[in-house]
């Protein structure tokens, strides 16, 4: 098998969860305001809304926004794997992170044929190109940046993205130990001057030995594309 370079330029970073941010309040038993202005008892005062205490603006009897600079503006989340996987981001904005992920890679696998069945098992390199202070001043872990991107990209690899009734086109069988035996292992490669950020996901065939040679995995891998040839995934 020759091996295979899929190049995803200005890969996103971010992704918008809603359009616009909600009004918060300053409630009793939550975070409450710092600024001077609101200890004074003459402007501002505590009152009981259905059985939670709000600070209240006593000229405008309004309850006071907590967020007045996010309010009405998007959310937006930067992607992090370390975020995702310790439970810090919720399930619900960790499957858009994905789902958003797959679909910005979708049109370049789209374009790759089918992986041949003598092309497995199969080994992936993800070189990530970037900056080394990538829109911050720290720096940042490769592990930690990409983990989404990897498995998001095997996801898309099987054909996962259902957009309606549709999905997009599927390269392998499955992405199990018998079909992809080295997942994406990650390269950081810092930009030169006038270099935009990139991902390029590497295909090749295994050349391990030890896997290669092992007639366990190799008996399995044979049913498993005994299975798929039967089903006509391979014309």
């Amino acid at each position: 098998m020759e091996k295979i370079e899929i190049e995803i330029p200005d890969y996103i970073r971010t992704v918008e969860l809603s359009k616009s941010r909600r009004q918060r309040y300053y409630e009793k038993g939550k975070k409450l305001p710092t600024a001077k202005k609101y200890l004074d008892d003459s402007k501002y005062e505590w009152q009981t809304f259905n059985r939670r205490v709000f600070l209240v603006d006593k000229q405008t009897m309004k309850k006071v926004v907590s967020n007045p600079k996010s309010a009405g503006t998007p959310r937006i989340l930067t992607i992090n794997g370390q975020k995702i996987y310790n439970g810090e981001v919720a399930k619900q904005m960790r499957n858009k992170v994905l789902l958003e992920i797959k679909k910005s890679f979708a049109p370049y696998l789209n374009k790759l044929d089918v992986i041949s069945a003598d092309s497995y098992p199969l080994k992936i390199t993800l070189e990530i190109h970037d900056e080394i202070y990538a829109g911050s001043k720290s720096l940042w872990d490769a592990d930690n940046r990409a983990w989404p991107y990897i498995k998001a990209f095997q996801d898309c690899l099987t054909g996962s993205i259902k957009e309606g009734s549709s999905r997009n086109k599927q390269i392998i069988p499955d992405d199990n130990i018998l079909w992809i035996t080295r997942p994406p292992a990650t390269v950081f490669i810092p930009l030169e001057e006038g270099e935009s950020r990139k991902l390029v996901f590497i295909i090749e065939s295994e050349d391990d030995k030890r896997i290669l040679n092992n007639k366990l995995h190799s008996d399995k891998l044979k049913e498993e594309i005994y299975e798929f040839k039967r089903i006509s995934f391979w014309d």
